[in-house]
């Protein structure tokens, strides 16, 4: 897999590879994990000016891709500025960790996690599905 923006760069490199769609577009892949059924897990800290090259990437992400089929969808998006890194998994695979470094970074408006009129802290959330089931499965 190569990262890259279709919509912008739709013939050249930068588009990334033929699996990277306007769905799952990303940038700066800079955390990577495989859980235990071998699905791998990529966050990104790249730029989310949203302009020129970046137009349309959105905030930073976490997507699952299949190592298989060469599947990618995006999971999780984070908060303004922030930075989506660090990954653990339960070893029954129903609740993941995951980090948000900076949110709000240079000023951007952020409020994560509290809301409102707070100053954005980095934070580890948990995430569970709703019925109790393997997280990407």
């Amino acid at each position: 897999m190569l990262a890259g923006n279709p919509v912008v760069s739709p013939k050249s490199l930068e588009r990334g590879s033929p699996n990277i769609t306007a769905d799952n577009m990303f940038n700066s892949p800079d955390g990577i994990a495989f859980d235990n059924d071998g699905r791998l897990w990529i966050q990104t800290d790249g730029k989310y000016s949203n302009k020129g090259e970046f137009a349309g990437m959105g905030n930073n992400q976490m997507l699952c891709g299949n190592p298989v089929t060469g599947e990618i969808r995006r999971f999780m998006v984070g908060p303004v500025a922030c930075e989506v890194t660090g990954f653990a998994m339960t070893p029954d695979q129903t609740t993941m960790f995951v980090g948000i470094q900076h949110p709000g970074e240079e000023l951007a408006a952020s409020h994560f996690p509290d809301g409102g009129n707070t100053v954005p802290r980095s934070s580890v959330i948990a995430i569970r599905r709703n019925d109790g089931g393997v997280i990407g499965a």
